[in-house]
């Protein structure tokens, strides 16, 4: 009879505990999408319940969440509601069609008969010094500064760039790392200039010296 009564109080306890979760929940707003990229985890939250209330599929959560397996989830633990890849600060550097267009430009002229990765690493050059206190802070002014790129000069940079300085010049933007830090690029064998020459050389592509 003993067991009885305590089986019976386990059962009543446990009911009424579920009971007060669903009650809770049920006066939480429920909405379209989520309000913000992460939810931390509430004691009685589930995978299903956090799904529902925010307005993300399922298998979607799973996509975002892929140390995650089955419903369980522990509290205080972060749920990722939306997917890293759809945040645009992925890419190293947002650039407007204009400056898309004057650095494709800038690097077909610079690398005429280079490699692809030549292409890259002159448009990474361009965005070292966007991000050096040493250059101008737009990806335009680094381009047209006075005396530093000798296609603005002499005119080549109105030249069409190729389809490959174009997947190039992507590559780049999207966070390639072919030379460090260099903020300098040179052809030692044609330079007139050779104010250069004690810069540490990064990497050596193609004709080009790569240099911080």
């Amino acid at each position: 009879m003993f067991k009885l009564k305590k089986l019976a109080s386990v059962i009543f306890t446990g009911f009424f505990i579920f009971i007060a979760a669903n009650s809770a929940h049920s006066n939480y707003e429920y909405y379209d999408e989520p309000p913000f990229e992460t939810y931390k985890v509430s004691q009685g939250d589930t995978l299903s319940y956090i799904a529902k209330r925010y307005g993300v599929d399922m298998d979607d959560l799973y996509s975002y969440n892929p140390d995650i397996e089955g419903d369980l989830i522990i509290t205080g633990q972060s749920v990722n509601l939306v997917s890293s890849s759809d945040d645009k600060s992925s890419n190293r550097i947002e650039l407007s069609a204009s400056d898309r267009d004057l650095m494709e430009r800038l690097v077909h002229a610079e690398t005429r008969g280079q490699e692809y990765d030549g292409k890259v690493a002159v448009a990474e050059v361009v965005f070292n010094r966007v991000d050096s206190n040493e250059f101008p802070e737009t990806v335009r002014e680094v381009i047209l500064q006075e005396r530093q790129f000798s296609p603005v000069a002499s005119g080549a940079i109105n030249n069409t760039p190729s389809d490959k300085t174009i997947d190039a010049v992507q590559d780049a933007v999207e966070g390639t790392n072919l030379v460090d830090d260099a903020l300098f690029f040179w052809n030692p064998d044609i330079a007139t200039s050779r104010w250069l020459e004690n810069k540490l050389v990064i990497r050596t592509i193609d004709d080009h010296e790569f240099l911080q």
